[in-house]
């Protein structure tokens, strides 16, 4: 974990996801709920944006196909990484997104336009000092006035529990020998043998077990990246508050919508105690202390302006939504990161039949009057949920759909053909979100024999059955070619009954 890694974890690809924490659309909403004013370029998708360590840079690469008329800036120093999105970015046709090798200092030298956004995903909390010196730099040089910059860490006090394990599994990789994905099965085993005798830190700490229990079912590449670097560094929000201070950056809020919503996870009593603090930085901190929270996304502003409360409320009621799944698929009770929540039928059957049309905005929506009869404050508290549980998302201004399209389409091209050979990206570009929309690989693989004009059972089945993959059902696997292919068929009515029309009004296909 030497050499031109400098202490992160190399030898293993990071996982590849596409993350929509920081889509235009999520960020305005977020931002606006919070009475900031966003980059006027982010709302109209003219913005540039940056994301250093970008990993596969599946997420900055999809983001430029839905955005053509935005700039993207993505670097990683892993060679492997790169070299792969640049392949998907000369299939695609991303003109509008560059995708480097380089390191922070490399990057850091580099001449380059100012910057609306900035994502740091993870990596705030996975380099050395050194290297978060450097990305304070860059920022307080390329931001611009008025940027956002999302960054997502590992949190204190929740992370406390996580320690002794990662240590754990650290000793035990560096003490193996053989692949590091080997090593790393061996050292999860360990764990969990440990983690069988009780007593000890394994007996007093709740959910040891299940996390240990959980890493089974991880890939290798997804533990070394989150557990295996030289430099791991858990923080207080306040810390990250004042390091950011230095780049003349300001704490906006949560950057998922329904994290701004104390009640949900404090009691009235609780929320009085943080806000005796006069301080916001500690005052979200010792929020951060009563919930143990161990990871955030935040969003921070560099000079950012105020909205007044007519203002903020006219943006709200102009924000368009859509549904990401089926009206009737929409939970009574939804399970969340506080808890199980209930999602009264009296507001959500009226709301999502309403979405169930096609896109509306909030005026839209309280026009209505079994909505209106449920007061405002309920209904955007309802589309907050939604949207922070992917259920639904905010939608990018009307204008310039056409251009989106366009470029959608032709990123989704390039990636339905990647389906015929594996399930990544694992998300194609909506022009109306701005953001992704997730496919699983039977579902890709039906869209491209459409495409092709071709039979999608049979299509669908001749690249599974390359792969070594059979199908099962109720429990039994479907045993020959009929069998799978009669199971495909049967899964492509039901995909195109519920979902082909979703992704239909999404702009998708």
């Amino acid at each position: 974990m030497g050499g031109w890694t400098e202490g992160y974890v190399g030898g293993i690809d990071y996982i590849r996801a596409v993350y929509r924490d920081w889509s235009p659309a999520l960020l305005c909403f977020a931002l606006i709920l919070r009475g900031w004013r966003p980059p006027e370029a982010l709302r109209r998708g003219s913005f540039t944006m940056a994301e250093p360590g970008c990993g596969h840079g599946l997420t900055s690469a999809l983001l430029a196909g839905a955005h053509p008329a935005a700039r993207f800036e993505a670097m990683d120093f892993n060679p492997s990484h790169i070299a792969g999105v640049r392949r998907l970015a000369d299939d695609a046709g991303l003109a509008n997104a560059t995708f480097l090798e380089e390191s922070f200092a490399d990057h850091a030298r580099r001449e380059g336009p100012m910057l609306d956004v900035v994502a740091l995903h993870g990596v705030w909390s996975w380099v050395s000092a050194e290297n978060r010196a450097i990305l304070l730099d860059t920022l307080r040089r390329r931001l611009a006035p008025g940027g956002v910059v999302f960054v997502s860490y590992n949190a204190l006090p929740g992370t406390l529990t996580h320690m002794p394990l990662r240590r754990l599994l650290v000793e035990r990789c560096a003490e193996g020998d053989g692949p590091l994905p080997d090593r790393i099965a061996r050292a999860v085993e360990f764990a969990s043998r440990m983690a069988a005798q009780g007593g000890g830190w394994f007996g007093s700490t709740d959910g040891v077990v299940e996390r240990i229990e959980q890493l089974r079912h991880k890939s290798p590449n997804y533990i070394a990246h989150e557990y295996l670097n030289g430099d791991w560094t858990a923080f207080y929000h306040a810390d990250v508050a004042r390091e950011l201070a230095a780049a003349k950056l300001e704490f906006a809020g949560a950057a998922v919508p329904m994290e701004q919503l104390h009640d949900l996870s404090l009691s009235p009593a609780q929320q009085a105690l943080a806000a005796e603090s006069r301080d916001p930085a500690q005052a979200e901190t010792l929020r951060d202390v009563m919930t143990n929270r161990s990871f955030r996304r935040d969003l921070f502003v560099k000079g950012g302006e105020r909205l007044g409360p007519a203002e903020r409320r006219t943006l709200l009621g102009e924000t368009r939504f859509a549904l990401l799944v089926a009206a009737d698929d929409l939970p009574e009770v939804a399970s969340t990161p506080v808890g199980r929540l209930p999602f009264p039928r009296a507001l959500y059957q009226p709301l999502g039949e309403a979405l169930a049309e096609g896109p509306q905005s909030l005026d839209a929506l309280l026009a209505r009057p079994a909505l209106a009869a449920q007061g405002e404050e309920a209904v955007l508290r309802a589309l907050i949920l939604l949207t922070s549980l992917s259920l639904a998302a905010p939608l990018m201004p009307e204008d310039g759909f056409a251009e989106r399209k366009i470029s959608s389409d032709r990123f989704n091209a390039a990636v339905l053909q990647r389906h015929r050979f594996g399930d990544t990206p694992g998300q194609l570009a909506s022009p109306l979100l701005g953001a992704g929309v997730p496919v699983s690989r039977i579902e890709a693989l039906f869209l491209l024999a459409a495409r092709l004009g071709e039979d999608p059972a049979a299509f669908a089945w001749r690249h599974l059955s390359a792969d070594g993959i059979t199908l099962g059902r109720d429990g039994e696997r479907c045993e020959g070619d009929e069998a799978n292919r009669a199971e495909l068929a049967r899964r492509h009515a039901a995909f195109a009954q519920r979902r082909l029309p979703l992704l239909e009004v999404l702009g998708v296909v």
